[in-house]
């Protein structure tokens, strides 16, 4: 396999790679807007739902037994499963599961918990729509409006490619490095702005003949050439140089031991 084949593999690796990660980014957007577009007391749901449900109490509660609620429709209801303390404010939380009956007419229905003394929370907002294509037509986010995935579902799906085209990257990168150390030349990885000039970091070293003093030909991406730098630090298997300011040097470009 040639150094340019496998140079361009990495190239549309790379591509592919931060355009999954750009989808990724978008459906983490879409979540968040979505979030925000709907207030947490609206609950949207379809007739037959079954769905985790929490929320504050304005007195104390030592069991969900003691807990009742009031709604507009008889065939929503909740099952109190607990009562706890809560974590970061105080006060108490209690949980249970928002039940909607299979015969639930569309609409909006305003649903109270009471606690013990009969004192209510603030209500929650339940739509029930008629079908699956209005509910999914109101959904707040857009991805899942038009392909009926969760937005976050979408961010991970996306990310996972996104994964494993980076690593794909780096595993050329690593192919690259060793077919350029055996013909003397090495990809540039780091390029550093200092006081002295552009300090650039490359896989070249003591293993590969290099020294202290050592001058290497200086090449751009596209071949041609920008002059030489002068090892400064040299280790195993990679070295720094200095470059001059008007060499321009950047990540990618490389370098040649000196025939």
């Amino acid at each position: 396999m040639t150094l340019d084949r496998i140079s361009r593999w990495r190239r549309w690796a790379g591509i592919a790679g931060s355009i999954f990660c750009f989808l990724s980014l978008l459906a983490v957007i879409d979540a968040l807007v979505a979030r925000f577009k709907q207030p947490p007391s609206l609950f949207q749901v379809l007739p037959g739902t079954n769905l985790d449900i929490q929320g504050p109490l304005r007195e104390a509660a030592d069991m969900p037994q003691k807990l009742s609620f009031q709604c507009d429709s008889r065939e929503i209801r909740i099952d109190f499963e607990g009562v706890q303390k809560g974590y970061w404010m105080g006060g108490y939380l209690w949980r249970g599961r928002l039940v909607v009956g299979s015969e639930t007419r569309p609409g909006l229905y305003s649903l109270k918990v009471l606690g013990p003394g009969k004192a209510a929370t603030p209500p929650f907002q339940i739509q029930v729509f008629g079908d699956p294509e209005t509910y999914r037509r109101n959904l707040p986010s857009l991805i899942q409006r038009n392909s009926g995935v969760a937005p976050w579902l979408a961010a991970v799906f996306a990310f996972m490619p996104a994964i494993g085209f980076f690593g794909l990257v780096f595993l050329l990168s690593q192919k690259i490095d060793s077919l350029l150390a055996r013909e003397g030349k090495a990809e540039i990885y780091r390029a550093r702005q200092t006081e002295l000039g552009i300090e650039i970091s490359f896989g070249l070293g003591r293993d590969q003949g290099l020294e202290e003093g050592t001058r290497l030909n200086l090449f751009d991406e596209k071949g041609q050439s920008l002059g030489t730098v002068e090892v400064r630090t040299v280790t195993a298997g990679d070295a720094m140089a200095l470059a001059a300011e008007g060499q321009g040097v950047r990540p990618g470009y490389w370098l040649a031991k000196i025939s």
